[in-house]
């Protein structure tokens, strides 16, 4: 007994010895010394796509707004107009560029995602707070055949991580690959998921031998 308890105490003490090791500002790895894998070049396409419909969409309005009532001069006319055109290729521009700053990489432990060009954003989402993932695709997404991937953590009503312009094979396999991930590193969840089912299972089997017992 008492050298079980030895034992258990240097455990202790070398636990927190190892706890307290510290390490140089040399050996921290940051972000950077993650390689990053772009989101499929389609999705470059797509929000070309939607930049040249919503631009036509707004122009024509704008168009109609100021030409329709007839009380600018020509020359203040095509200001205007030019204006918009310049305005709709700045924001097509911005969106273009913020398409192609998106990244991701699957780590060991984690997601990690980038995105921005002025503003660098990275989101790291560890698979022990990853609780749900979800697939969306619109119609142009399904029209080049990409989706979005969305992952909740626990306690958050949004998602922290959205990537879109994922291939819809690789986006239903990375999917897969992040909720095995979120059960290795959560062991609880499928435990608390079997339990339920054989609560589910039980009271299934007490209605039907109540339902046989009233048939006799």
């Amino acid at each position: 007994m008492d050298s079980s308890n030895n034992i258990s105490n240097e455990a202790d003490s070398i636990n927190e010895q190892a706890c307290h090791d510290l390490v140089a500002q040399n050996e921290w790895q940051g972000f950077d010394q993650v390689p990053l894998q772009p989101v499929d070049k389609r999705h470059y396409t797509q929000v070309l796509c939607e930049s040249l419909i919503l631009g036509c969409i707004a122009f024509i309005a704008v168009s109609l707004a100021v030409v329709l009532p007839r009380e600018l001069q020509l020359p203040l006319l095509l200001t205007i107009l030019t204006g918009l055109l310049l305005l709709l290729a700045i924001l097509g521009y911005l969106r273009d560029r913020h398409a192609k700053s998106l990244a991701y990489a699957t780590c060991e432990h984690e997601l990690i995602m980038q995105k921005g060009f002025w503003w660098v954003k990275r989101t790291s989402l560890p698979y022990s707070r990853l609780q749900h993932v979800s697939l969306s695709h619109g119609p142009l997404e399904r029209y080049f055949n990409l989706s979005t991937i969305k992952c909740f953590s626990a306690g958050s009503g949004s998602a922290e991580i959205e990537l879109p312009g994922l291939e819809q094979r690789t986006a239903e396999h990375l999917r897969q690959h992040l909720l095995t991930q979120a059960a290795k590193a959560n062991p609880q969840l499928p435990l608390e998921t079997a339990s339920q089912e054989n609560e589910l299972e039980g009271v299934t089997q007490t209605i039907t031998s109540e339902k046989s017992n009233d048939d006799a």
